[in-house]
C-alpha cells in the first residue's frame, strides 16, 4: 500500500502538469459547448487535463478508482477513489476571469486522506493531508478566528440553470448580506472553500454542488480548523448543501440558512 505522503507528491506533480496546460491553453481562443444549459460549458482544455489527470493516476495507482467531471466513472473497487475538477470554474476560464482552478482529492473509504486545488491565475497551490495540516504555496495555513456571525465576510455561488435553489439561494444572501460584511460571488467553489480555509472569508456555502467540486476544499478546510457540514449541521457528505466555516460562526450561519 503506498503511503498517504506518496499519494500527495503525486497529486501535487500532477496538479502542476495540468496547470501547465491549461496556461498554454489560455494564451488561445477557447472554444466550447453547452452541457445542455447556456451556462454551463465545458471546453476542449477541460477535457484534454481530464484525460491528462486520469492518465497519470493511472500510470502511478492503475488500481484506484477515478470519479472526474468530464470522463465520468472508473470503478475498480479500490478502497481509494481520486475526484477529478480539471477545471473548476470553467465558465470564468471562458472569459479570462481570474477564478478558476485545478482540484484533485483522493479519498480512502470514503474519507478525504488528500486535498489539492491549484489557484492557476493566482498560481497559489492549496494542499492538505490528512493529519498534516493545510497548506498555501510553502505556507500552513488556518481559519480566521473570528466568532461574531455579524464581522465576517462570506462567499457563496450557485449554478445559474437550476432554478430550484435560485429563489431560496437569494434569499439566504439577502439576510447575510443584513447581517455581516457581506457576501461574495467568485464562481469556483474548490477555491471559495480554500479562502474559508485560508482565513480570508469566515464561511462558504452552496447548494447542489457534485463530488468533484467539494471532495479537496473538504479536507483542506477541516485541516486548516474549519467545519465541513451538510445544512442540518450533520457530517457533510456530497449533500445537496454544504456549508463551511472557521468553526465558531458555524451555529449561526446554520441558523440564518435555514431561517431564510
Amino acid at each position: 500500500m503506498k503511503s498517504t505522503n506518496h499519494i500527495l507528491d503525486i497529486a501535487l506533480e500532477i496538479s502542476d502538469q495540468a496547470a501547465e496546460l491549461i496556461r498554454l491553453s489560455s494564451q488561445k481562443i477557447k472554444s466550447f459547448n453547452s452541457k445542455g444549459e447556456v451556462s454551463n460549458l465545458v471546453t476542449q482544455t477541460d477535457i484534454e487535463v481530464d484525460k491528462l489527470i486520469t492518465e497519470k493516476i493511472k500510470e502511478s495507482f492503475p488500481e484506484h478508482n477515478v470519479v472526474s467531471e468530464e470522463l465520468g466513472s472508473k470503478n475498480l473497487s479500490s478502497d481509494y477513489t481520486w475526484y477529478i475538477d480539471p477545471i473548476d470554474g470553467t465558465n470564468n476560464f471562458v472569459h479570462n476571469y481570474p477564478s478558476f482552478a485545478v482540484s484533485i482529492a483522493v479519498y480512502l473509504r470514503n474519507k478525504p486522506i488528500v486535498g489539492v486545488v491549484y489557484d492557476i491565475p493566482n498560481n497559489e497551490k492549496f494542499f492538505a493531508l490528512k493529519d498534516g495540516g493545510s497548506f498555501s504555496n510553502d505556507s500552513k495555513i488556518s481559519v480566521s478566528n473570528k466568532d461574531r456571525f455579524s464581522e465576517g465576510l462570506y462567499v457563496t455561488g450557485f449554478i445559474p440553470y437550476d432554478e430550484n435553489y435560485i429563489d431560496k439561494n437569494l434569499q439566504v444572501i439577502k439576510n447575510i448580506n443584513l447581517n455581516s460584511h457581506g457576501v461574495r460571488r467568485l464562481g469556483a467553489a474548490s477555491l471559495d472553500m480554500c479562502h474559508v480555509a485560508k482565513g480570508i472569508v469566515e464561511g462558504f456555502w452552496e447548494y447542489n454542488l457534485q463530488p468533484w467540486d467539494t471532495a479537496a476544499g473538504n479536507i483542506i478546510v477541516t485541516e486548516a480548523g474549519g467545519t465541513v457540514s451538510n445544512v442540518n449541521g450533520n457530517q457533510y457528505n456530497f449533500d445537496k448543501c454544504i456549508v463551511v466555516s472557521n468553526n465558531k460562526v458555524h451555529k449561526d450561519f446554520l441558523k440564518i440558512i435555514n431561517e431564510s
